[in-house]
């Protein structure tokens, strides 16, 4: 029925080995016979096999619209119950508690047993450690740019809907941060990349928004801010981390309403630092 440590992430994520035997160990660790993971609608991990493959990619792409807008987070969902080689399975979806990008993980587990919430707060940890330093390796891929870009425009609209009729993007692009994370662990990993987060936030007023498109990509929206005050905020700032200063080069982009609607413009911003 299943190879326990059969191990697939897709290739447009560039996963390290190390990374991709923790998340499979993890999902083995909660009796998981098959664990998927979704970063929006593409299958970019694959822990162990099973006959009914076909059917499961059938289920979730019937559904992954409807997960998308409907499912909360850390909430399990029972979706499919199956046989296979004598033994009664159950299909269960959570959505985890992304960013930008919607992160579900399937899990089959045989029936009756359930996870806890400890058990799922803890498989999300590193579902999410693999997909944000996946990420950071990843192609350019007009998808996923599309997804992460879409809600964000929507965002910046709201912002634009009163008077306030202008602002910037600031775009930090760290220093590469992949070869610190198999010899600091995990969990330090982890450590770092919300630390980056902190500092951003604290850097955020109360109209504005940061959002993270990936470890190295993090951009800040402050409507109503111009060129020159944005340098003055941002031109000394740095980031923290354990014994780190970390490194980075930042651009500062205006935005409008009109660049907003031009999608030449506007993509042209994301996609140079994508």
């Amino acid at each position: 029925m299943t190879e326990p440590m059969h191990l697939s992430p897709s290739p447009s994520i560039q996963m390290t080995d190390y990374h991709s035997r923790r998340l499979g160990l993890s999902f083995a660790s909660v009796g998981a016979h098959l664990g998927w993971v979704y970063l929006g609608q593409e299958l970019v991990f694959e822990f162990g096999q099973t006959e009914q493959e076909e059917k499961i990619r059938e289920k979730v792409s019937d559904s992954i619209g409807i997960w998308i807008r409907n499912v909360s987070y850390l909430d399990p969902k029972s979706i499919l119950t199956f046989t296979e080689q004598g033994k009664e399975l159950e299909l269960f979806m959570v959505r985890l508690p992304e960013g930008e990008v919607p992160v579900f993980v399937l899990v089959v587990l045989e029936k009756g047993m359930e996870l806890e919430t400890r058990n799922w707060e803890d498989l999300s940890g590193q579902v999410l450690t693999f997909c944000a330093t996946g990420i950071s390796l990843r192609e350019k891929n007009i998808l996923d740019f599309e997804t992460i870009t879409d809600p964000i425009r929507k965002r910046m609209e709201k912002a634009f809907s009163g008077n306030t009729k202008s602002g910037v993007i600031a775009f930090f692009h760290l220093q590469d941060l992949s070869p610190f994370f198999k010899p600091m662990g995990v969990i330090k990993s982890q450590e770092i990349l919300r630390e980056v987060t902190a500092t951003l936030h604290k850097e955020t007023r109360e109209n504005e928004f940061n959002f993270q498109l990936n470890p190295r990509s993090y951009f800040l929206f402050c409507p109503g801010e111009t060129l020159d005050g944005a340098n003055h905020r941002f031109g000394s700032l740095y980031f923290p981390s354990k014994h780190l200063i970390l490194d980075y080069k930042l651009k500062i982009f205006p935005i409008d309403p009109e660049i907003l609607q031009d999608d030449a413009k506007f993509s042209s911003i994301f996609l140079e630092n994508f």
